[in-house]
């Protein structure tokens, strides 16, 4: 994905991982072939109909305001502990903070990190093990938090049974309120005139949207709403990953429903190739599609 500039805005994507993920294991419903109607745009970028699976870009998003430098979702991590169906990320090393600095940004530059929710693979390069302790990563930002979905990692930290929240929450989000870097949002966050958050529970208790507005452009930072191009299609198909079933698909289908043929450039957080793009009507058809933007290519 090239840079995108919403007025005196810009967003640029860093990528810690592309993976490609069983389809039937992410959508867990019983018939996923009406996927093959979309092939001419889900190819080949967003979906492997060969195996099948979903492909998956775990990256952040650097914000550039006039004022701050912001980044949104740190992703996986390095040295981090998972478990079950995401065991072969555990302990995992990537380039990461390389890339970063290829986008031309160190750590101690952001002055914010906002986590549209506190999955294990939105919250990883939150910290870094340095001499055996997790530290902040970003010595000088605020980590934006969403109050519920802090309350409620807070909780399920103390089930050893809850083995995807409680390792993401001991090693990337304990040690940031430790070291007094957390400011807690609810619904009513915004940030220099440009960005304002947008709560759309429903994948966690807490997750927001961003959204900016700058220029006479508007972009949104869709987070875990939309994990692949082909939930713009069928936002009523449920993910393994969503929390809260109902709520997510209901969430997910306003969603498309109100960005659907306006100019707005939707930033999803794990669309991998071009990444950006705008929803679509999809002539001849009750559907949508995602039209990958062409100033991203």
């Amino acid at each position: 994905m090239k840079p995108q500039f919403f007025g005196d805005v810009s967003v640029e994507k860093v990528i810690d991982m592309i993976d490609p993920f069983p389809a039937e294991r992410a959508y867990p419903i019983d018939d996923l072939s009406p996927a093959e109607n979309y092939k001419s745009w889900l190819e080949p970028h967003f979906y492997n109909f060969e195996i099948p699976a979903i492909i998956l870009s775990f990256h952040s998003y650097i914000i550039r305001t006039p004022f701050h430098t912001i980044l949104v979702d740190t992703c996986i991590g390095n040295h981090k502990t998972f478990g079950g169906m995401l065991d072969k990320w555990n302990k995992r090393e990537g380039p990461f903070l390389d890339n970063l600095k290829k986008a031309g940004v160190t750590p101690e530059q952001v002055d914010y990190v906002m986590c549209t929710h506190l999955h294990a693979d939105h919250v990883g390069w939150n910290t870094q093990l340095k001499d055996g302790r997790w530290v902040p990563t970003f010595p000088r930002a605020k980590y934006v938090f969403s109050k519920n979905d802090l309350d409620t990692a807070m909780e399920r930290a103390k089930n050893t049974e809850t083995s995807y929240i409680a390792p993401a929450y001991q090693e990337s989000v304990l040690p940031v309120i430790e070291a007094g870097q957390v400011e807690i949002v609810e619904t009513d966050f915004a940030l220099d005139d440009a960005l304002t958050i947008l709560p759309t529970h429903g994948h966690t208790p807490g997750h927001y949207c961003l959204e900016i507005n700058s220029g006479g452009r508007e972009g949104i930072l869709t987070g875990d709403c939309l994990h692949n191009a082909v939930g713009i299609a069928h936002p009523e198909w449920t993910t393994t990953f969503c929390e809260d079933k109902a709520k997510s698909n209901a969430t997910r289908a306003a969603l498309v429903e109100s960005l659907t043929d306006r100019d707005v450039t939707l930033l999803p957080a794990h669309f991998a190739g071009p990444t950006a793009g705008r929803v679509r009507s999809q002539k001849g058809s009750d559907r949508r599609m995602f039209q990958v933007a062409p100033e991203a290519l």
